[in-house]
């Protein structure tokens, strides 16, 4: 994953930012999430692609072996 340093421009009084070519989003429209003191830009017609490709390249035997505590048997709601 590539880090970028970019100047934040002010017209008008709001901040702006270019986006290098190399990080372009292909998309017509973004989210902007603000996360502490930092910013997120999502894509806003498939937001979840990062979540979904990710969730993909977990394997099957992935925390197989965990070390689960057994349950305890509860009262029921009902």
């Amino acid at each position: 994953m590539r880090v970028a340093t970019i100047d934040i421009q002010n017209p008008n009084g709001m901040q702006a930012i270019t986006i290098p070519n190399d990080m372009r989003i292909d998309d017509d429209k973004v989210y902007v999430k603000k996360v502490g003191n930092a910013i997120q830009i999502i894509p806003y017609h498939n937001p979840w692609k990062n979540l979904t490709e990710g969730a993909a390249m977990f394997t099957d035997d992935y925390m197989q072996q965990r070390n689960q505590q057994q349950q305890h048997d509860r009262e029921s709601f009902e």
